[in-house]
């Protein structure tokens, strides 16, 4: 796998891969577009409706196909499919239990330019609610292609959020759980665990710290939901502290997952969650330019990580 890759294609590469062998696989969009599918459009076009801006219609349209057998997955801008279809979602789709697709492109600050109504940075709160939705976030290649080559074989609705832009592929030290995360250095009795975006910054944290003589666990987190079982018991209980890395509000991310989790288990592990502010966020710039002014840019999560565990 590349180093140079759009996260999207990664993902979407393999979606073709699986629609050339398989005919009930339909893409439902709202006027999205990237590489991979116009190579769908144009090969499998009777596979392919572009339904235009009718959000909730596109979910009705996705639970009557996937009700007749078909392999539905649907694809548009995050933020959209989630408060504009919240009604469909619940009813339409987890109510019945239909193992439609979602994939809600720009995550947290991707559409950085385009203001809070694009932000993806509270949807994780709302698609929790949702018992039976399984959530993605990818943090590198590797893992949306793993995903987009398995994800099929669902038999739970789905939500993946993809990122877009050049993603690399992480180097694993382990990998127990292949749908849930990869362990990116040996677990320690602290350890950190990052997903999407925030996933980048894995190694040059590990080695800032690791050349002060402090090791640090390091664990790429792209299942959210359900948090597998396999993490937990490898890496969450054994953990003596615990530091969350995510573009995502401090309130509803990974880190409210996992601090769910430690408080339904009376687990006494401390928990230090770098996120983004509980606010609607309405400067403009690009994104690492928001990311600094919310204090995640990489002196600051090193200073904030030091004050955690020193």
């Amino acid at each position: 796998m590349s180093n140079n890759i759009d996260i999207r294609d990664a993902f979407f590469d393999e979606i073709y891969e699986c629609a050339v062998n398989d005919k009930d696989i339909v893409i439902i969009t709202n006027d999205m577009d990237i590489f991979s599918l116009k190579k769908f459009k144009k090969n499998f076009p009777e596979r392919f409706i572009n339904v235009g801006v009718a959000e909730q219609n596109m979910v009705n349209l996705a639970a009557g196909l996937a009700s007749c057998g078909k392999k539905v997955l649907v694809y548009g801008i995050l933020p959209f499919l989630i408060y504009r279809c919240f009604e469909q979602l619940k009813f339409n789709i987890c109510s019945m239990n239909l193992p439609v697709i979602f994939v809600g492109v720009g995550t947290g600050l991707g559409f950085s330019f385009d203001g809070p109504t694009h932000h993806g940075i509270h949807d994780i709160g709302s698609l929790t609610t949702l018992p039976e939705l399984d959530i993605y976030n990818f943090g590198d290649v590797g893992s949306a292609a793993q995903i987009g080559k398995t994800i099929f074989d669902n038999k739970n609705p789905s939500f993946i959020r993809l990122d877009k832009g050049d993603f690399p592929a992480l180097d694993n030290f382990e990998n127990i759980n292949r749908g849930s995360f990869n362990i990116i250095k040996p677990i320690k009795e602290i350890n950190i665990l990052l997903t999407g975006y925030m996933t980048k910054q894995c190694y040059e944290i590990y080695n800032y710290f690791s050349n002060m003589g402090i090791e640090l666990g390091i664990v790429d987190v792209y299942g959210l939901k359900p948090i597998s079982e396999d993490l937990r018991k490898s890496v969450i209980y054994p953990s003596k502290k615990l530091i969350v890395i995510e573009e995502n509000s401090i309130t509803c991310g990974l880190g409210s997952i996992l601090s769910n989790i430690l408080a339904i288990k009376g687990l006494n592990i401390p928990l230090k969650i770098l996120g983004l502010s509980n606010k609607q966020i309405f400067d403009y710039g690009d994104r690492d330019w928001l990311i600094a002014k919310e204090k995640l840019a990489m002196s600051d999560i090193i200073e904030r990580i030091q004050e955690f565990i020193i």
